[in-house]
């Protein structure tokens, strides 16, 4: 079974998911995926790694309870590892996608996004996948009330604070094209576990954040 965990990183300190980002020099920005899926073909990832394209292509469907806003693939030896890697193989694969909810109570409810990270992490847990982990981090969020989102319905200001999750994958293997292997594998059977429509709760929890800066 696949390997999952989830985890909390709200601190003032900690890396927070903006959309849109664009980087300093503007050769990387924000894709709206869910309003031009063609824009797939503007990310580097997604034309390199077929599992990643699928992944972005499902997760940004126009009725979809998700939307993603960032990513980014890579690999390394094992002389790299950390401790959470696994470290009977000689190499990983792994990438991050940054996933917000498109329901205002959602996006808007730390509670809410805490359990949704939950939800997922086991359910991953339950996937027949070895050599393979993910993990979830719910992060502080902020969404341009000038994007046309599904949850800006309530009265918008300039930038919307709220929670979203950053999700991890890695995959194992003794040699490079195996863990590829191993992580497209597990990336592709995440894919309908975050497509499937949650049932909101009522618990609300807001931690009050200030206004974030522009660039990657």
């Amino acid at each position: 079974m696949m390997d999952a965990d989830w985890s909390v990183e709200c601190g003032a300190e900690d890396p927070t998911i903006a959309v849109p980002w664009s980087n300093a020099d503007g050769s990387l920005a924000f894709v709206h995926l869910r309003a031009t899926p063609e824009g797939l073909e503007k990310i580097p990832e997604a034309r390199q790694h077929a599992a990643l394209a699928e992944a972005l292509r499902a997760w940004n469907q126009p009725s979809g309870p998700i939307l993603t806003a960032k990513c980014d693939v890579w690999s390394y030896p094992a002389a790299l590892f950390d401790a959470e890697d696994d470290a009977r193989f000689a190499f990983a694969q792994a990438c991050y996608v940054d996933l917000l909810p498109t329901a205002d109570a959602e996006f808007s409810n730390f509670a809410q996004m805490e359990q949704i990270a939950r939800q997922w992490c086991a359910a991953a847990r339950a996937l027949p996948c070895e050599q393979a982990r993910c993990e979830w981090v719910v992060r502080r969020a902020w969404l341009s009330a000038a994007l046309d989102f599904p949850l800006a319905d309530t009265e918008a200001a300039e930038w919307r604070d709220g929670f979203a999750t950053t999700l991890y994958v890695w995959g194992y293997g003794s040699k490079e094209e195996l863990a590829a292997a191993a992580w497209a594998r597990a990336l592709r059977r995440l894919i309908p576990l975050l497509c499937t429509e949650r049932t909101a709760h009522t618990s609300a929890y807001n931690i009050s954040m200030a206004r974030p800066t522009t660039g990657e």
